[in-house]
Order: C-alpha cells, then sequence, then structure tokens
C-alpha cells in the first residue's frame, strides 16, 4: 500500500470513529497514530485533513447534496468528506487525492466508481462550487435549537467556527514577551497571538518556560481580575492549567485541583516546564475537603463545551450530543461545593467555555436567588478599553466564537461572586 493512501486510509478510520462511535478526536488521532511508521510530517497531515474535514462539513454537505445523484452510505460520504476538503479547502492535487482515494474506497468496498466519478466531478466544477453555502439540513437539531433559544445567528456562528483557531501565548511577565523575537500580535503587556502557526514545542523559548498557551477569552477573567494577587486560592477543575498559571504568576498560594489523572499528568509536566509551584490534588472536586477555606474559588466548569468548536469541531460531528440536562446538573453541584470552600468577603468565579444560556446566565441568576449571602462583582471597563465588547450590560464576560485584532478567539463566559456573610 503507497504512503500516501496508507495516511488517507488512516484519515477516513479517524473520522468514521469520531462520527459513529462518539470518539474524541483527540483519543481517536492518538490511537491511529502512536504505533505506525510514518513521520512527524505525515502525522501532521492526517491531524489538518480530519480537522479541517470537521470544520468544514456543513459546507462539504451542500456540496454533497448537490453531487450525489442517490442515497448513499454514511462511510461513503465521511471519504467523500475528507478527499473534497482537500481539494476545494486545502488546495491539494486533485488527481493525487482522487487516486488515493478511489484506492481507499477499494480497500473498504465503497463503491469506488462513484467515488471516481464525484470527485472528478467536483474537480471540473470547482471554480463554480459556493464553497461557502451551509447545508442546514445536516446542523445538528440539537444545536440549531439551542441557538435558536439563545437568539443566535446560526450563519454566522457556523461560518466563525469553520475556521483554524488561532494561536495565542500568554506569558509569565512582560519581560519575557519584549524579548520574544517570533513575529506577534500584541493583546496585552504580558500576551500575544502568533502570527506564523507552528509546532508549540518548535516557537522560542518553549523549553525555557517562559510562556504557555491559552486562548485570549479564556485568559480574560483572571487577566481582568487584578485583586487576584497574594491571596489564598483554590482552582477546582484546573487542568491543563491556563489560568492556574496565570494566578501563580501574580504570586498566589494556589492549589490546583483536576479529577482526570491524564490531564494532571499534563498540568504537572506545564507547571515544571514553567518552573511553577503549587499544591496539585487529584480529586473529584466534590470531595474536595471543607477543613481549609479559601480568599478566591476559580471554578472551571465542565461544559459543552461549544466555545471551543474551532478546536474541538468534533462536538457537532459526532452522532451523540453533550448530555446537556447532566451538565447543567454537574454545574450547579460544583457551584454548590464552591461556596463552602470560600471565606467570608470571599470571591468565587464561574466560567464555563459555552455562550449556551443554560449553562452562564441561568447558572449564575438561580445561584443568586438561592444564596441570598451572595452578590455579584461586575467587570467592569472603561468603553475605551479594547475588551470592553466582551462585558455585557450586567458585568459578566461573555464571548461569542470571534475575531480580535484579526485573530479567532473562542467563545467563553465568566461571572464573579461575593461572599457576604
Amino acid at each position: 500500500m503507497r504512503k500516501s493512501v496508507k495516511i488517507r486510509k488512516i484519515i477516513f478510520e479517524i473520522l468514521y470513529e469520531i462520527k459513529q462511535k462518539n470518539i474524541n478526536f483527540d483519543e481517536s488521532y492518538s490511537n491511529y497514530t502512536k504505533n505506525i511508521f510514518i513521520n512527524d510530517q505525515d502525522k501532521s497531515m492526517i491531524y489538518n485533513i480530519v480537522l479541517n474535514s470537521i470544520r468544514n462539513n456543513f459546507f462539504i454537505q451542500s456540496v454533497l447534496k448537490k453531487y450525489l445523484e442517490k442515497k448513499t452510505s454514511i462511510k461513503i460520504k465521511i471519504l467523500l468528506l475528507s478527499a473534497i476538503t482537500q481539494i476545494l479547502y486545502l488546495d491539494f492535487k486533485g488527481y493525487a487525492v482522487t487516486n488515493d482515494t478511489v484506492e481507499v474506497a477499494k480497500i473498504k468496498k465503497l463503491n469506488p466508481g462513484l467515488v471516481n466519478a464525484l470527485l472528478k466531478n467536483v474537480i471540473i466544477n470547482n471554480e463554480n462550487i459556493n464553497k461557502k453555502k451551509i447545508e442546514k439540513s445536516s446542523i445538528p437539531n440539537w444545536f440549531t435549537k439551542t441557538l435558536n433559544k439563545n437568539g443566535l445567528d446560526i450563519n454566522k456562528i457556523i461560518n466563525n467556527i469553520s475556521k483554524e483557531p488561532s494561536l495565542h501565548l500568554v506569558f509569565k511577565n512582560e519581560k519575557y514577551l519584549k524579548n520574544f523575537n517570533e513575529h506577534y500580535v500584541k493583546t496585552t503587556s504580558s500576551s500575544a497571538f502568533v502570527q506564523k502557526k507552528r509546532k508549540v514545542t518548535d516557537i522560542e523559548n518553549y523549553l525555557k518556560g517562559h510562556w504557555w498557551v491559552q486562548d485570549l477569552a479564556s485568559m480574560l477573567p483572571i487577566y481582568l481580575s487584578p485583586e487576584f494577587k497574594s491571596k489564598k486560592i483554590i482552582d477546582m477543575c484546573s487542568a491543563p492549567g491556563g489560568k492556574s498559571f496565570q494566578l501563580l504568576s501574580q504570586k498566589n498560594d494556589l492549589v490546583l485541583n483536576d479529577i482526570n489523572s491524564k490531564r494532571i499528568d499534563i498540568l504537572n509536566n506545564n507547571l515544571n516546564r514553567l518552573n511553577f509551584n503549587g499544591k496539585v490534588t487529584n480529586v473529584n472536586a466534590l470531595n474536595i475537603s471543607e477543613n481549609k477555606s479559601y480568599d478566591v474559588v476559580v471554578l472551571d466548569s465542565p461544559c459543552s463545551g461549544v466555545g471551543t468548536l474551532r478546536r474541538n469541531p468534533e462536538i457537532l460531528f459526532k452522532k451523540k450530543p453533550p448530555n446537556l440536562n447532566l451538565l447543567i446538573e454537574v454545574q450547579k453541584n460544583l457551584i454548590d461545593k464552591a461556596t463552602k470552600l470560600l471565606k467570608n468577603k470571599g470571591t468565587l468565579i464561574y466560567m464555563v467555555c459555552s455562550f449556551f444560556y443554560e449553562e452562564t446566565k441561568d447558572i449564575k441568576h438561580k445561584f443568586l436567588k438561592k444564596n441570598k449571602n451572595f452578590s455579584q462583582q461586575k467587570f467592569e471597563l472603561n468603553k475605551k478599553n479594547e475588551f470592553y465588547q466582551f462585558v455585557d450590560g450586567e458585568g459578566d464576560i461573555l464571548c461569542l466564537p470571534t475575531k480580535f485584532k484579526d485573530h479567532m478567539i473562542d467563545g467563553f463566559y465568566a461571572v464573579k461572586f461575593i461572599r457576604n456573610d
């Protein structure tokens, strides 16, 4: 089997496993690439094609609707999805993609004649195909309903999340950013978008631990909380650690907890690289001891993850939707637990990488109604502040997946509460 055919067969297997077996991309990618003899460049090609296939799925479904004359199996559609992505969106040579894809179709017994004919048709009509037409019937019903319920523009959201995420770095201090020799666009005195995307470990000063990767939207809540300095803090769900690293750079006494042992390993590796010290615990946040109380409790709660759809596009590609009701129950339980860890006059900051009302505003309103001894501490910014657009009229941080300084940022939500008893 030619190497290029082998690579495209792996791409098909990963896409099919994500779609039909509800496997996360990272897990499936790791499973299919860890024990095969291909180089890093080939692995990067697999990574790139799979993610871009999923991101462009709703546009490609409109192409398939036009060029597929009869009902076709999900396997054939997935094989065509990856091939069309390469031809229309990644500028691969059409004949090479077609030849390899037909070979995969033969191996998997997926009607190679049909695959060949359709891809040749796409190549011939490449210039006339509307590459940004959304096939709305292919958007999961649960997502469409929730967007409509939240009053959000589905076309705008889909167009935004189809773009690749930008790479944003947060530095331990201003000096490290000033001495950074890569091309970048500054976002704060100690953070920036990297202009040229490449392997994170190849970026200057990675091994020296001068910076970590963190989305701008995710960075904002701690950045806009300058009062979190020299405090006793617990981060209940801390891995992989971006917000914790922000807090550690401000000389806070920090406990970093996470339930997931694999994520704890990543967290510890990051702490070692950055030369940060903090107490790391690996327990279910609901079981954290209440013998100690803290000035600040940070709760970046498990959620649907819809704010990170550019990074995790498989959320909309999987057959099964996120269990929103279960997640909301988890969020309520965790925020209740957080109140028991907080000192009087202490601050609880609740965050989710979501923009759904049920996981954001609704949690806030129900929390304040239930806990009369808490009040909201608003994020307040001057209109001239460039981050003013991300703070809403209620004083919450609320970002949709959007652009900032011509770079992509995630959707995110944060609210702060003060304990008053």
